[in-house]
């Protein structure tokens, strides 16, 4: 399992660095260098959630039913919450932070979720 989730971590880091250099430079051209952190905060989001989805799913694994639908509807709750709360503050900033932000979200999630899939099916070939 460590040999998956290392490979993970270094895909995505990889994913989302270049992501990163691309988004950046086309900000810096633009003279908008300041929204490179609201990106990153959009990025760190995203990490809580595919966390909270892990771990909740983690800890709902060995249980019953009922405990188990508890878990992961206390896991959606507590990614609704950090979404709700990062994305409000970013809006509250300006319309740009927001836009930024909420991009950053929504690229580390998806390529979160993308190489989990494909981890998922290299595991799967072995």
């Amino acid at each position: 399992m460590k040999e998956v989730l290392s490979g993970y971590v270094k895909r995505l880091s990889a994913s989302l660095a270049v992501c990163t250099a691309v988004i950046g430079g086309v900000l810096l051209m633009q003279g908008e260098g300041r929204l490179i952190g609201a990106l990153l905060a959009g990025y760190l989001a995203a990490g809580v959630c595919i966390w909270t989805i892990a771990y909740r799913t983690w800890r709902s694994a060995g249980l019953d039913a009922a405990s188990a639908k508890k878990q992961m509807l206390w896991g959606l709750m507590l990614r609704l919450t950090t979404i709700f709360v990062v994305l409000g503050a970013a809006a509250r900033i300006s319309v740009r932070v927001f836009a930024v932000t909420a991009l950053g979200l929504l690229l580390g999630y998806g390529l979160a979720l993308v190489h989990l899939i494909a981890a998922n099916i290299r595991s799967d070939k072995k």
